[in-house]
Parts: structure tokens; sequence; C-alpha cells
């Protein structure tokens, strides 16, 4: 598993590499009024994707936690229903004769 992990990590800088020498091409960037210097094309989409990526893991962040608060309420409930059919099975049998 060590090794697909490394193999693509390097498959993805190399992508990243390649992308970036390949658009160097220079743009101008407005937005509300804001407007730039020329910047190569590569920066505003790396930019875009980074931004992005961070979005997505603020929000599985918040659904992880979520999550993580449950399965420790089911842990303590099953210790519970645990010690509970423990307690049934050493209670002694009575018998009705």
């Amino acid at each position: 598993m060590n090794w697909i992990n490394i193999s693509v990590s390097i498959g993805l800088a190399l992508f990243a590499v390649t992308f970036a020498l390949e658009n160097m091409m220079p743009v101008h960037l407005s937005f509300l009024g804001f407007k730039s210097e020329e910047v190569p094309l590569f920066l505003p989409v790396v930019i875009t994707f980074l931004l992005g990526f961070s979005g997505g893991l603020l929000a599985l962040s918040f659904s992880r936690r979520k999550h993580k608060k449950e399965i420790n309420y089911l842990r303590k409930e099953n210790a519970l229903l645990h010690q509970e059919v423990e307690n049934l099975r050493n209670i002694p049998l009575q018998d009705d004769l």
C-alpha cells in the first residue's frame, strides 16, 4: 500500500509541474472591480483548486466530528447492553417445581 501512495504522489507532482510549465502564458484577472497585473495562467487555476480542496476538507471535518460523536455514544450504549446481558446470564435459575 505504501508503494501505491508514493507512486500516486509522484504522478500527481509530475502532473502539477507539467501543467504549470505548459500554462505560463500571462493573463489579466478582474473580480468585482479588482484588477490584477499579469499572472501566469496556472496560478489562478492552482489557487482555485487549493481553495476548493480546503473547503472540502472543512466540510468533511464537520461531518467526521458528527460521526465521531455518534460512534462514542453507540460504544457507550453497547457497553451498557453487554453489561446487562452479562447480568442476566448470572441470575440463578429457579425451578417451578
